[in-house]
């Protein structure tokens, strides 16, 4: 009697202790299935659930997320599709060299297991949830000012009589209005809206406009009326791209890429900056092609690499903004700035013309000064600036 009532003991003991394990397994898997894991500069990133549209990491900043993982595999999208139950769709959004870039739907409800799922598979080479950390910073100043008479100068530059070469400008942005006639003689050889996923880049709405700003200073006709763009005979190819979206960013150089674009212009900041876009973004540059990419380096005042992740990648060449041959207060600057350029100019808008300032123009100037280098033949734009008056390397602007 007293034994099997010492084994009764035992076991209900034994299963209290099992039940408790069990018990502690789930709240536990619970928590690991409500964080996604990944590389960041190259060190790893946490980011836990904090509601039902955004992660959160340690230092409280929000990224929203669209349930949707972003892997780089040699697998193909069969061999990706059949690593889990919950893998509704697999998109190919990009290449890298012979690697494919998914965009992975899973089920809702079951979006971390898929995710904890797919980042201990051996074929999985890189993966990251499809998150945006804030709107894209996009800057246009409207006010009216003194336009600076260096660029007047620069606009009336002739690099050379007769272009040799047709130059492919892609400009990621936000929306345009090729309807403005000082387009009238532009050929765009492509419209994209990368997160819309649809074949045109036309302006959504009245603030829209930063693209068509870009487009003017970088395309505008010469026929001494309106406004004078820097490359009148680039060919464009506009994409729309309004947000952060890692996957958005990754389709929007993949379309440069496809496109064979010899100059992208980037007039924004981007705060946060993956490792696969990072990788897409190497990738492009180094096309036979010698694609050149250029980014604002922003107008916070403060040093471009802490604002701007687009400003750290070799690929990049980014441009800050001068006033009478100095830094522009405004400037973000630093030695992830490259070179300064003016940046006070009257460009296209949707409603006619307006003033455009900032690191936005600046870039654009510079993105049309070596789009028409490339259309004057000269193979390596960047290695001829020292002949261009009112370009500074940074260097020179820096030391003063």
């Amino acid at each position: 009697m007293g034994n099997n009532l010492l084994l009764s003991w035992r076991m209900f003991y034994g299963c209290l202790v099992l039940g408790g394990c069990l018990y502690v397994k789930e709240i536990y898997g619970q928590v690991n299935l409500s964080k996604v894991q990944f590389k960041y500069s190259k060190n790893d990133i946490v980011l836990t659930k904090h509601d039902d549209g955004f992660l959160i990491d340690d230092t409280g900043t929000k990224y929203a997320f669209n349930k949707k993982i972003i892997i780089q595999s040699l697998l193909s999208v069969g061999e990706v599709s059949a690593i889990h139950d919950h893998i509704n769709k697999v998109q190919v959004i990009a290449n890298i060299g012979n690697e494919s870039v998914y965009w992975i739907t899973p089920t809702t409800e079951q979006y971390f297991n898929v995710y904890s799922t797919l980042r201990k598979h051996q074929g999985i080479l890189a993966i990251e949830p499809d998150i945006a950390p804030v709107r894209k910073l996009l800057f246009s100043s409207k006010k009216q000012l003194q336009i600076d008479n260096s660029v007047t100068e620069l606009q009336k530059l002739s690099l050379c009589e007769n272009p040799v070469s047709r130059v492919r400008v892609a400009i990621i942005d936000d929306g345009f209005d090729f309807t403005h006639p000082e387009f009238d003689q532009l050929k765009v050889l492509l419209e994209y809206d990368a997160e819309q996923k649809v074949m045109t880049a036309k302006a959504a709405g009245p603030i829209d406009e930063h693209g068509t700003l870009v487009a003017g200073v970088i395309a505008a006709k010469r026929d001494n009326k309106g406004i004078e763009g820097f490359a009148p005979t680039s060919e464009i190819i506009a994409i729309r791209q309004v947000s952060t979206w890692t996957s958005s960013l990754i389709l929007a150089f993949q379309v440069a890429k496809l496109m064979k674009a010899d100059v992208v212009n980037c007039s924004w900041v981007l705060p946060f900056l993956s490792d696969i876009v990072a990788q897409v973004i190497e990738d492009f540059s180094a096309l036979p092609n010698n694609p050149i990419i250029v980014a604002a380096a922003g107008n916070s005042g403060k040093k471009a690499c802490e604002i701007n992740q687009l400003s750290e990648l070799e690929a990049t060449v980014t441009v800050g903004s001068i006033n009478n041959g100095e830094r522009a207060k405004f400037s973000n600057y630093g030695k992830c700035v490259d070179y300064y350029a003016p940046s006070s100019i009257e460009s296209t808008s949707l409603n006619g013309y307006a003033h455009f300032g900032g690191t936005s123009s600046s870039a654009a100037i510079f993105t049309g000064i070596l789009a028409q280098l490339k259309a004057c033949g000269i193979e390596h734009p960047l290695s001829s600036l020292s002949m261009i008056d009112n370009i500074y390397p940074a260097h020179t602007v820096e030391k003063k």
